[in-house]
């Protein structure tokens, strides 16, 4: 399954004609143009650079992807709505592009994903050293993750970084119901035993470095338009409105 998560940097004062763009105008056109389901829709809360409006899909292939953006752009109706709502000026200063895929660490963590039920979500990107990928990914299946599972935090996704971002390198999509839950999910998380040998161990195999990086951390609240629920991502999925 290919992901691909969309970054959205808008014109100052636009991040909520944005919102309203994505959430409540273009549904119909990306029903036209064979738009994969959307996975998630969110506003960036803190981070680095925000105000941000983040949504992730699913793609069957590269190739039906690329069919869809090239048939949403051809669109006469859609160009005319766009120039309409944009006003004097476009909504969309800049965007980032991430594509991705999904991985099964999870699953052989034993850590179920969850769906989006959350009020706060974390999306971290983890870079890797060239050449270890492999043991990053036995420590994040063995260690990282049942360790945040154990802690109350949701793992909603986990995917492998593929294009954009950081590569080689993989990506975390983490939830919580408040801030509050997650500073205290996070501490735990760091304090836990088999994490702190983890990073101990690391640090004595490739000197003084760890598997994992630190990479970017994006804090996001999920739109009044909702998502869809991210464990049936391979399955049909509806779109669920929240009030």
């Amino acid at each position: 399954m290919l992901c691909e998560l969309r970054i959205y940097h808008p014109m100052p004062g636009r991040l909520g004609d944005l919102v309203e763009r994505i959430g409540a105008v273009m549904p119909p056109f990306f029903e036209r143009h064979g738009f994969a389901p959307r996975l998630g829709q969110w506003t960036g809360v803190a981070g680095s650079p925000t105000p941000v409006f983040a949504w992730l899909l699913r793609w069957p292939s590269l190739e039906a992807r690329m069919a869809a953006f090239a048939a949403l752009g051809a669109d006469v109706e859609w160009n005319a709505l766009r120039l309409r709502t944009n006003g004097p000026g476009d909504m969309v200063r800049r965007y980032d592009l991430r594509l991705l895929s999904a991985s099964g660490l999870a699953a052989s963590a034993g850590t179920p994903l969850r769906g989006p039920a959350c009020g706060l979500y974390e999306l971290r990107t983890l870079p890797v050293a060239v050449g270890r990928t492999g043991a990053a990914q036995a420590a994040l299946a063995a260690v990282d993750l049942p360790a945040l599972a154990a802690t109350g935090t949701t793992v909603a996704g986990v995917f492998d970084n593929i294009f954009g971002g950081t590569t080689p390198g993989a990506t975390l999509l983490l939830g919580w119901p408040d801030f509050e839950h997650r500073r205290q999910a996070l501490a735990a998380y760091e304090r836990r035993p088999e994490v702190m040998q983890a990073r101990a161990s690391e640090r004595e195999q490739w000197a003084g470095e760890h598997l994992l990086g630190e990479g970017g951390n994006l804090l996001l609240e999920p739109t009044r338009y909702g998502g869809v629920d991210l464990q049936n991502s391979t399955s049909q999925t509806t779109q669920r409105k929240t009030p």
